[in-house]
C-alpha cells in the first residue's frame, strides 16, 4: 500500500473544527508500517476544549491548524513485511488523534492490548496515566496524605490512582456531585470554603499534606495549594496556573509559603516513551500503561468512572460546545468510530 485516505479532525482556528479527508503516504515508511483502523477514542477535555475555545497556547506561536485528541484504540488492518511482534487483527493503544485510520512506523509508540481487555474503556488509560505519573513525580508512598485540587478528568483520575497507591486521598472541589461517584467512596471530597477547609487539619492527623497535585489553571487554586502543602511538602503541577486568567492578586511564590515552608514545586517530570530496560528506567510509558490496563482487568480501577458520555464520531464539535456550556460536570467522552 502506497497511501490511504483518513478522515481526520482538524481545528483550523478557534471553533472552526472540520472532519477532512487526508492522504497518508504509507510509502514513506517503506516496509516498516502499521495501519490502524480506529475503534474508539476519547476526549481529553482540558487540552482539546482549550484549543477549540482559543485559549492562550502553552507555547509561543500560532497553534492552528492543529489536530485534536491523543487517546486512541485501533485494530491493526495491515502491516509491512519488516514489522515484527504485531499481527493483523491485534488491537493497539496509541497517541493518534481523532481520526478513522492512521499509519505509523513500528518505532512509533503503541501498546498491544491483550484479548481480555475491554476495548471500550482502554482508551482512557493515558488519562489515568497523567494522574499516575504526577504521583510518581511527587514520590508518593503508601500512607502519605495527598491532596488533589480540581475535579475534572485529571483531578478524578489522579484521585483514583492515589487511592490505589494506598495514600490518604483528598479531592478539593466545589462540585458537590463528585463524591457520589462509585469509585470515589474511599476518597474524601472537600469543598474550598473556609469552613470546610478548617476541618482538614484534624482529619489529616495534623501532619498536613505531604503532596499536593494541582490540576487547575486558577490562581485561587494555586494559592490553595501553597496553603495546604505541609512544611517540606511537595506541589506537583498537572495544571497550568494562570492560563486564561487575569494577573493574580497575590505573590504566587510568596516566601511565607515557598521559603518558610521549604516547599518543593515540580512540573510533571519527563516520561520516557522508548523501549528501555527497567534497570535503566523503571517507569517508562509502556510499562506504566500496561500497569494501568492491568488495574482495569483486575477490577481495582474502574475506567467507566472517567467517562460522562458516549458519542458518535460525527458529534465531536457538538460535544466541545457542551463542555463550554458548563451546565453539568463532564469528564471524558467516549467516541465510537465503527457501527
Amino acid at each position: 500500500m502506497n497511501s490511504l485516505i483518513s478522515k481526520v479532525y482538524t481545528l483550523n482556528s478557534p471553533k472552526d473544527l472540520i472532519l477532512k479527508d487526508e492522504v497518508i503516504e504509507v510509502g514513506k515508511y517503506n516496509d516498516d508500517y502499521i495501519i490502524g483502523e480506529t475503534i474508539y477514542s476519547c476526549v481529553s477535555p482540558g487540552t482539546e476544549v482549550a484549543a477549540y475555545a482559543g485559549m492562550t497556547p502553552l507555547r509561543p506561536g500560532n497553534p492552528y491548524p492543529r489536530i485534536v485528541g491523543y487517546c486512541n484504540v485501533a485494530e491493526v488492518i495491515e502491516i509491512g513485511v519488516d514489522v515484527k511482534g504485531v499481527l493483523v487483527g491485534d488491537y493497539i493503544l496509541t497517541f493518534q488523534s481523532h481520526r478513522d485510520k492512521f499509519a505509523i512506523s513500528s518505532n512509533d509508540f503503541y501498546l498491544i492490548l491483550s484479548q481480555n481487555v475491554d476495548l471500550k474503556y482502554a482508551c482512557t488509560a493515558y488519562l489515568f496515566h497523567l494522574g499516575y505519573h504526577s504521583l510518581i513525580t511527587g514520590e508518593v508512598k503508601q500512607g502519605h496524605t495527598v491532596g488533589i485540587i480540581g475535579a475534572g478528568v485529571l483531578g478524578v483520575s489522579t484521585a483514583l490512582m492515589s487511592n490505589v497507591a494506598g495514600a490518604n486521598t483528598y479531592l478539593f472541589t466545589n462540585q458537590k456531585d463528585v463524591s457520589t461517584k462509585q469509585n470515589l467512596k474511599h476518597i474524601k471530597c472537600i469543598g474550598k470554603s473556609e469552613e470546610e477547609l478548617s476541618k482538614v487539619d484534624s482529619e489529616v492527623y495534623e501532619t498536613g499534606f505531604d503532596i499536593i497535585v494541582n490540576t487547575s489553571n486558577s490562581w485561587d487554586d494555586w494559592h490553595l495549594a501553597l496553603k495546604l502543602a505541609r512544611k517540606g511538602g511537595v506541589i506537583v503541577n498537572l495544571g497550568f496556573p494562570g492560563r486564561g486568567q487575569q494577573s493574580p492578586t497575590f505573590n504566587p511564590l510568596d516566601p511565607q509559603y515557598v521559603y518558610t515552608k521549604n516547599l518543593t514545586i515540580k512540573a510533571l517530570s519527563f516520561i520516557n516513551e522508548s523501549e528501555v530496560q527497567p534497570h535503566d528506567v523503571r517507569f517508562n510509558m509502556k510499562r506504566n500503561l500496561q500497569y494501568i490496563v492491568g488495574l482495569f482487568n483486575s477490577g481495582k480501577l474502574n475506567p467507566k468512572e472517567l467517562l460522562t458520555d458516549e458519542i458518535n464520531f460525527t458529534e465531536l464539535e457538538k460535544q466541545y460546545e457542551k463542555y463550554l456550556e458548563r451546565k453539568t460536570q463532564m469528564l471524558s467522552s467516549l467516541i465510537t468510530w465503527k457501527s
